[in-house]
């Protein structure tokens, strides 16, 4: 074995965005001829939608509400959000997978799962730990801190300070950091001085090569990804401020609203709503216009690469496409640039006025998010790690 991964999701469970990315960390280790391990933990039973794609070992999440899992983290002095991946039994299960087999690298794929540096130094003393984070989380959590008042502020608030120290120890911890934006390395330079590198994420491009911009509806829009609380909410004012005046434009327009949704629906009129579904490709086969309305930091955002990708004319907020060097005009348009665009009408009509925008946004994809291309980054930053000493 080559390299074991740790992580707190399954990449061959069904796919949202943080399993595409470490399904793209795999990748590029297979791409590289490399043998690899896969120790990831599961949640209320969920199984598997495509074959491991290596040696296997899935550990059950503990179960439990917030109420639960804060007392639970105050014992284990672990965050309350991530106590969940930490038990005597899950540190017996990813013992016996190392000792078994004996890899000289194990990426930590995620901070969450940080906690399992000690045992992995005990166990292998000469391995080399990466650490591979998919958001910069100090910035992630005191946003959300930000944002919370009233009665669940003081738990938020402890969960938010053990997750950071958590984030801390594990850069000075491990051998390597990579970041999944160079942003992000930028940032997590700034906020704990140790030098950090930037491994992005590949897009299966080859999967989207045939959706066209023709395909779906001229003036359909869809969006693909988990609906949170947090991302619930930034729904809700989008429906609330900025489709009424695409319904003005076009009364026809449609929106289709495809992944888990937590909560009640938000109901909107000419907005549909899938759930979640097996294949992202033919939920983009339904409209023209990709959107991601997302406000809160954090990461790349997969669902704007897979828009792209898809050959979609992408409308973003800024930080939708935060980290990437995507410019509105060329590769994408920002929503509130678009609804002001005095031909919006045409926009929305004629396929010819927004094609130049979507050929621009899947030509970044294909040159800068393929599997081959993430894999030559691996490659170069595995001999980096491995020529440095601890």
């Amino acid at each position: 074995m080559d390299i074991v991964l740790i992580s707190p999701v399954s990449p061959f469970a069904a796919p949202d965005g943080h399993r595409l990315a470490v399904l793209s960390d795999l990748s590029a280790i297979l791409d590289n001829g490399l043998r690899a391990g896969m120790i990831s933990f599961t949640y209320d039973g969920e199984e598997n939608v495509t074959p491991p794609l290596c040696a296997n070992r899935t550990i059950p999440a503990l179960n439990g509400g917030f109420a639960h899992r804060f007392i639970r983290g105050l014992f284990k002095g672990q965050p309350p959000s991530a106590e969940r991946l930490y038990s005597s039994s899950a540190s017996r299960l990813v013992r016996s997978a190392l000792s078994e087999w004996k890899p000289p690298v194990v990426i930590i794929d995620d901070a969450s799962v940080s906690g399992y540096v000690p045992l992995i130094r005990e166990v292998l003393p000469d391995a080399k730990v990466i650490l591979r984070s998919h958001n910069v989380m100090h910035d992630v959590r005191m946003e959300q801190l930000q944002r919370t008042a009233g009665i669940t502020r003081p738990a938020v608030k402890y969960d938010c300070g053990r997750y950071l120290k958590l984030e801390r120890d594990a850069v000075e911890q491990c051998d390597a950091h990579w970041a999944i934006t160079t942003a992000d390395a930028h940032r997590m330079r700034q906020l704990y001085g140790r030098a950090t590198s930037c491994l992005t994420v590949s897009i299966p491009v080859d999967k989207y090569a045939m959706l066209r911009p023709e395909h779906g509806l001229s003036n359909g829009f869809v969006h693909v990804g988990t609906l949170d609380f947090r991302r619930r909410s930034e729904l809700e004012a989008f429906l609330a401020g900025s489709w009424p005046r695409v319904l003005e434009a076009d009364p026809d327009a449609t929106l289709t609203l495809a992944g888990a949704m937590w909560g009640r629906r938000v109901e909107a009129r000419n907005v549909d709503y899938r759930g979640r579904v097996a294949n992202d490709y033919e939920v983009y086969r339904l409209g023209r216009f990709a959107l991601n309305f997302q406000c809160s930091t954090g990461g790349i955002k997969l669902k704007t690469l897979t828009s792209l990708a898809a050959g979609r004319t992408l409308l973003s907020t800024a930080r939708g496409v935060e980290g990437l060097p995507l410019e509105s005009g060329k590769h994408y348009w920002e929503i509130g640039e678009f609804l002001e665009n005095q031909n919006l009408k045409d926009l929305l009509k004629h396929v010819r006025a927004t094609q130049p925008i979507a050929d621009a946004g899947r030509q970044y994809v294909a040159e800068n998010h393929s599997r081959g291309f993430v894999a030559r980054q691996m490659a170069a930053l595995l001999g980096e790690t491995q020529g440095e000493g601890r």
